[in-house]
């Protein structure tokens, strides 16, 4: 009898050491499973945190670059600085401010300042003046593929496809071998298997 008893508590010992064995190994793999997702999760927060932080220094940034245009208020490099990063802040009001002052005052003839002073004048609701700027980028500067991307766009963006399909053509068409060429296949690539 007492071998029986013996045998039995070694029966139940070892089967709930084998449970246990087999509850860690779940557990273990649970773990290992999570680990991955729990490290995404961590990377997003970081990513997240990152953004928060760069839109905070660049807002920072904004702040003393425009307290020194109090001082100099035709500053061209605190003027763009300015200008761009109020661009980059998605605050294209300020933008448009900014570069017209530079353009008005510096040098209107600028043509990369004109670019993203007409994309901003876009942003702005003033979609009509944006693209006029632009267009007169392209009649002084036919090849200007930046100017001819933009305008492409802007149409997009107004869901004209097929007004949007000329410009991107004509910006391939100005160098297709170029980055904003590449970009302009693309599109045009996308344009005509959705449309």
């Amino acid at each position: 009898m007492y071998k029986v008893v013996l045998l039995a508590v070694a029966i139940v010992v070892f089967a709930g050491g084998g449970s246990y064995a087999l509850t860690r190994y779940r557990i273990a793999q649970d773990v290992e499973k999570g680990k991955g997702l729990a490290q995404e999760r961590a990377a997003e927060r970081n990513r997240q945190q990152s953004a928060v932080t760069r839109q905070k220094t660049m807002t920072d940034l904004l702040t003393t670059l425009e307290d020194s245009l109090q001082v100099r208020p035709l500053d061209s490099m605190l003027l763009i600085s300015s200008a761009n990063i109020s661009y980059d802040l998605g605050q294209f009001d300020k933008a448009v401010t900014y570069y017209k002052r530079f353009l008005d005052n510096i040098e209107p003839s600028n043509t990369a300042i004109r670019i993203d002073y007409a994309y901003a004048l876009y942003q702005t609701g003033k979609q009509d003046e944006g693209k006029s700027v632009l267009s007169d980028v392209i009649r002084r500067e036919p090849r200007n593929q930046v100017a001819l991307l933009n305008l492409a766009v802007m149409y997009a963006q107004e869901r004209n496809f097929d007004e949007a399909l000329i410009w991107f053509k004509r910006c391939r068409d100005a160098n297709p071998a170029s980055d904003m060429g590449k970009r302009a296949s693309l599109a045009i690539t996308q344009l005509e298997t959705n449309t």
